[in-house]
C-alpha cells in the first residue's frame, strides 16, 4: 500500500505543481461562459449592425409591408422575373423573393406554390423559416378576411394551457418538478463524465506509454510490483481530475453566491432604476419569472445529484482508467494503441449517442438496461437520476459498477504486469490473452 501511495503522490504533484494545471483550472469556469457571451454578444451585434437588402418581386399585391426579419432590409420592386434575376446582385440585394399571382377565391385551399428565393450564397435555415413564416400568416389572414368570420372573436378563442408536473413521494406529499431542467442537468452531467473519461484515462495511457518508452519503469519496478505502478497512475490521475473537479464546483458556487449577494444588495437600486424605464407591468412580469426560476432550482434534489456525480464519476473513471493503462502497457506508440482502443471507446460513444433517447424516456426499457451496464451506467444513469431513478435501480446499478472496475482493474493488472516490460513486441489480441493467462 506505500508504494502505491508513493506512486499517486508522484504522479499527482507533477500534474498539479504544472502551470498548466492551474491556468486550466481557475480559468475554465471563466473562460467558457465569457466565449459563450462573447459569441452570442458579436453574433447579435453582428446581425444589428449589418442590413442586407432582400428585393420583393410581389405580382399577387397581398405582401405589402409583411416581412420581417433580422438583418435584412426589404425593399419592394416592380418589373419582369427573368430581367430581376439577372440584376439584383449588380444592385447590391443579398437576394431577390418572388412572390407570384395568387387566387384567393377558394378559401379551401390549403396549400399554394410557386414562392421562389433566388441569391448567390444559401441563406440560413433562420431566415428562410421567417420568410415562410411571415408568406403563411400573411395568408392566413386573408384568408380569414374572406370567410367572413370576425377576427377579433378567434383570436379571443385561442387558449394557451400551462401543464404543471408534481412528483409523488413515498409519504404521499406532491413536489414540483421539471422536465426541461431535468433534461439540462442529465445532459450536463452525463456529458461531463465523458468528457472526464477521454481527458483523464489519455493522460494514464500517455504517462504509462512515457515511461515505457523511456525505460523508466525498469528502475520503477525493480523496487515497485507493476499493479503498484498501475494502481498509482490511475489513483494518482484521478486525484487530479477530482481536485480540478471539486475546485470548478467550489469556485462556481463561490462567484454565484458572490454575484446574488451583489444583485441583492444593489436590488433596490435596480429596481428604482428600472421603473423609470420599464413599465410596471413588465417589471410584474420579471419578477414572477425571477420567483419560477428560483422555485424551479429548489425542485431540483441537488446534493443527491451531487453525491450520484462524484460516485459515477470515479466509478467510470476508475473502470475505464485501469483499461487505458493496459493499453498503454502493451503498445510501443500512440499509433499501434488505436486499434486496442477501438473497443474501449465504443461503450462510451454509444452512451453519449443513447443519452438524447434515454432524456426522452428515462423510465423506459432501453434506459434502465443501460443504466445498469457498467460500460454505460456513469453516463446513462446520470441522465436519468434528475428524472426520478427507484431506489433499487440505483443501487443495483452501483454494486454492478464497482463490480465492474474491480473487474477491469484486474484483467488490466494481469496485462499490465506483462505488457509494460515488453518491447518491440507486435501486439495483438492473441498475446495480450497470452499475457493474461501467463503465469509469473
Amino acid at each position: 500500500m506505500k508504494q502505491i501511495f508513493l506512486v499517486l503522490k508522484r504522479e499527482y504533484l507533477t500534474r498539479v505543481k504544472k502551470k498548466s494545471f492551474l491556468l486550466a483550472t481557475l480559468l475554465t469556469p471563466l473562460v467558457l461562459p465569457t466565449i459563450i457571451f462573447a459569441i452570442v454578444y458579436f453574433s447579435t451585434k453582428d446581425k444589428d449592425s449589418r442590413h442586407d437588402e432582400i428585393l420583393v418581386l410581389d405580382e399577387s399585391g397581398y405582401f405589402s409591408e409583411v416581412f420581417d426579419a433580422s438583418g435584412y432590409d426589404f425593399t419592394y420592386v416592380t418589373g419582369d422575373l427573368e430581367e430581376r434575376k439577372k440584376t439584383f446582385q449588380t444592385e447590391g440585394a443579398f437576394g431577390l423573393l418572388y412572390i407570384p399571382s395568387l387566387d384567393l377565391s377558394d378559401i379551401s385551399v390549403t396549400r399554394f406554390e410557386g414562392f421562389q428565393f433566388y441569391s448567390e450564397t444559401n441563406p440560413s435555415i433562420r431566415t428562410m423559416e421567417r420568410l415562410e413564416r411571415s408568406i403563411e400568416t400573411r395568408l392566413e389572414d386573408l384568408k380569414l378576411q374572406r370567410s367572413g368570420l370576425d377576427q377579433d372573436i378567434i383570436s379571443k378563442l385561442q387558449v394557451n394551457a400551462n401543464l404543471t408536473t408534481y412528483n409523488i413521494t413515498e409519504e404521499g406529499e406532491a413536489k414540483e418538478s421539471n422536465s426541461g431542467l431535468s433534461f439540462a442537468i442529465g445532459y450536463g452531467t452525463g456529458f461531463l463524465i465523458y468528457m472526464f473519461i477521454f481527458v483523464y484515462g489519455s493522460q494514464i495511457m500517455q504517462s504509462v506509454l512515457d515511461e515505457k518508452t523511456s525505460r523508466i519503469v525498469e528502475v520503477i519496478v525493480s523496487s515497485v510490483r507493476p499493479f503498484q505502478l498501475m494502481m498509482g497512475k490511475v489513483l494518482g490521475v484521478g486525484a487530479v481530475g477530482f481536485t480540478q473537479l471539486l475546485i470548478w464546483i467550489v469556485l462556481i458556487a463561490t462567484l454565484s453566491t458572490v454575484g446574488l449577494g451583489i444583485l441583492a444588495g444593489n436590488s433596490d437600486v435596480l429596481m428604482e432604476a428600472a421603473s423609470q424605464q420599464v413599465p410596471q407591468e413588465a417589471l410584474t412580469q420579471q419578477q414572477e419569472m425571477a420567483a419560477k426560476i428560483t422555485a424551479m432550482i429548489a425542485t431540483v434534489p441537488v446534493t443527491k445529484i451531487l453525491l450520484c456525480f462524484l460516485f459515477y464519476f470515479l466509478g467510470a473513471y476508475f473502470l475505464y482508467g485501469a483499461l487505458y493503462a493496459a493499453v498503454g502497457s502493451a503498445v510501443d506508440s500512440l499509433q499501434d494503441a488505436q486499434q486496442f482502443m477501438f473497443p474501449i471507446v465504443i461503450p462510451i460513444i454509444a452512451s453519449i449517442m443513447a443519452m438524447f433517447f434515454v432524456l426522452d424516456d428515462p423510465n423506459g426499457g432501453m434506459a434502465i438496461t443501460l443504466s445498469l451496464i457498467p460500460f454505460t451506467s456513469p453516463i446513462i444513469m446520470m441522465a436519468r437520476i434528475p428524472f426520478g431513478v427507484p431506489d433499487w435501480q440505483l443501487a443495483l446499478s452501483m454494486v454492478l459498477l464497482i463490480a465492474g472496475f474491480v473487474g477491469a482493474i484486474y484483467v488490466a493488472g494481469r496485462i499490465y504486469r506483462i505488457g509494460i516490460l515488453m518491447y518491440g513486441v507486435k501486439v495483438n489480441w492473441k498475446i495480450m490473452k497470452k499475457w493474461f493467462t501467463m503465469k509469473v
